[in-house]
């Protein structure tokens, strides 16, 4: 597999949060019952907050029980659910410019940190997940580093902010005072950064999914295409090859036939493995195919939903690679699997169809097919294997 790469080098003059306090007595506290939470993880770091600072509103204020010179921030979402707790650290611009999912784990994690009961827990946690934290390049833990809420006092205006990123980790760095530095760099580990569960996240994956309505125009059509790279074994299929995902089988790769002067995308009846190749990585034109959905979830939860075949490969374009690997194993039926890779985070979906020729090519004709989705990458060892095996059976 050649492996996602991709580089983010931001770097900026922060003047760290010029924000308006709010005194506690202003805002209604809240028992812990009375709150509910977007994940667990928030519900568990909330656990560990003195009740006072559970207030029912989105929130910024100091609380010196847990940092004297920075803030606590508190969010809710639309169904007032608590969706963020952390140490300030980031406007809601500048997260908005960086990337509002690292910058969130970035202070829920310091506010986590800024609460554990003493620096080997702090340590313990911190070699669970991978993390590392340095200051003036001394690890947590080592010599005099050994307190966050002292770090964090330390980081006053003017700061000098990196977030850097390759293709296994994030790393943020803060450059302030005289020459310190203070480096946290982690896993690029969905369930770490996001806080959300497996459970969590495929039930956000399911309500997205059904409301979805993406239209997007497709960005490679069945237009004539004249100048591409394509290769051909028999000279009546021509091979635009793509990225592969583990092993060739899995890949990129879109199929053309010659069409006058030149070459177009290959759906019809006659080459109906292709052409289902085609539909995910190529955006048919014109193609009004719906997909019949089945989502395995946790606890035996197999919920259904149908929706254009279009839509559900539009709604993963921005965020994820796509790769196919088709092939009939028995007249008249079309098999394909389909990863869907995230293009930030270690995680796949993944898409099993099993398809009637007549269905691919019915006037609003539907294929079903199965969908387990937030697969940790190194997990889906066993699921290639099966696919080789699927495909050396033919």
């Amino acid at each position: 597999m050649k492996k996602l790469r991709s580089l983010i080098h931001m770097k900026l003059f922060l003047m760290l949060l010029g924000i308006n306090m709010c005194h506690l007595d202003l805002f209604a506290s809240k028992q812990d019952g009375d709150i509910a939470f977007s994940t667990k993880k928030l519900e568990d770091v909330a656990s560990l907050l003195p009740e006072k600072y559970l207030v029912d509103r989105d929130t910024m204020m100091i609380c010196p029980e847990i940092c004297e010179k920075k803030s606590f921030v508190i969010q809710y979402n639309e169904k007032h659910q608590v969706s963020h707790l952390g140490i300030s650290m980031f406007s809601k611009e500048i997260k908005a410019l960086l990337n509002e999912p690292v910058c969130n784990f970035v202070e829920r994690l310091l506010l986590e940190l800024s609460l554990a009961s003493d620096m080997e827990e702090i340590v313990s946690e911190l070699d669970h997940f991978d993390i590392s934290v340095q200051r003036n390049g001394i690890k947590f833990g080592d010599r005099n580093v050994n307190s966050i809420q002292t770090i964090l006092n330390e980081i006053e205006d003017p700061v000098y902010f990196t977030l850097s990123k390759d293709d296994k980790s994030y790393t943020v760095a803060w450059e302030y005072g005289t020459q310190n530095l203070f480096v946290i760099q982690f896993p690029l580990n969905r369930e770490l950064i996001t806080g959300a569960n497996k459970i969590e996240a495929d039930n956000v994956l399911y309500d997205l999914l059904k409301d979805n309505n993406c239209n997007n125009p497709s960005d490679q059509t069945n237009a004539l295409l004249d100048n591409a790279e394509l290769i051909s074994t028999d000279g009546t299929v021509f091979v635009r090859a793509g990225d592969s995902f583990m092993l060739g089988l899995i890949n990129e790769n879109t199929y053309y036939k010659k069409a006058g002067n030149g070459f177009e995308l290959i759906f019809e009846d006659n080459f109906p493995v292709e052409s289902l190749s085609n539909l995910f990585m190529g955006n048919v034109e014109n193609n009004k195919l719906k997909i019949q959905v089945t989502h395995s979830m946790y606890g035996n939860y197999n919920p259904e939903f149908e929706m254009r075949l279009n839509d559900f490969i539009c709604f993963f374009k921005q965020d994820f690679k796509i790769y196919t690997a088709s092939y009939q194993k028995e007249p008249g039926v079309i098999n394909a699997t389909v990863i869907f890779q995230n293009k930030t985070y270690d995680y796949i979906h993944l898409l099993i169809i099993n398809a009637k020729k007549e269905d691919m090519f019915a006037e609003n004709g539907v294929i079903t097919a199965s969908f387990r989705s937030n697969i940790p990458q190194h997990n889906i060892n066993s699921i290639v294997r099966d696919i080789m095996n699927d495909n050396s059976s033919n």
